[in-house]
């Protein structure tokens, strides 16, 4: 049987370990269940996958450039792990990308099929080690279905209403980052 005064001492060092765990991030926000992922502000460097948003330049909004170290999974789960809302259709809830960050507006996409011309559609660009790492490659698959590696971008550009939807990149005036990761 464990005492009183030693039982307050155990509660007392596991809460003590778990506010370390917290302030030893130094503003790194881990992310999901692998405790080696961080998420920061900006292109990744030297280590991580890149992931950019371009809401277009009709949107009003800044782009969102985020980097996620030690990150393994798919398209889609690079947004949950940088931090990213995103809602599919109610076709495909989990593979087609309707909205990010609440844009386009619930008003305006309704997200019950899949987004058009009409209403305006994301766009999905990649970059890698074994494309052109100077520009943008429009993916041929969903984000549910690619795996972006450690020094790949992941890039996303809102198409506006009535606009060409075969874009040539995110609009965005910065190059995809691409490296070899250690």
């Amino acid at each position: 049987m464990i005492s009183v005064p030693f039982r307050a001492v155990l509660i007392s060092l596991i809460a003590l370990v778990a506010i370390g765990g917290l302030v030893a991030t130094n503003g790194e926000r881990p992310v999901g269940q692998n405790s080696e992922q961080a998420v920061f502000e900006g292109a990744c460097t030297d280590q991580g996958t890149t992931l950019l948003i371009d809401f277009g330049p009709l949107s009003g909004r800044d782009p969102i450039t985020r980097c996620v170290t030690g990150f393994t999974g798919t398209g889609w789960e690079l947004f949950g792990a940088a931090g990213i809302k995103v809602t599919g259709t109610s076709e495909y809830p989990e593979a087609f990308v309707c909205r990010l960050e609440d844009f386009p507006a619930a008003s305006i996409e309704d997200c019950l099929g899949t987004p058009g011309i009409k209403n305006g559609s994301w766009a999905y660009f990649y970059a890698t080690r074994k494309t052109d790492a100077s520009s943008w490659s429009r993916s041929p698959v969903g984000a549910a279905s690619r795996m972006p590696g450690c020094g790949e971008s992941e890039g996303w550009l809102f198409v506006e209403p009535g606009k060409n939807q075969q874009p040539n990149s995110p609009s965005i005036s910065t190059k995809p980052t691409v490296f070899t990761c250690n």
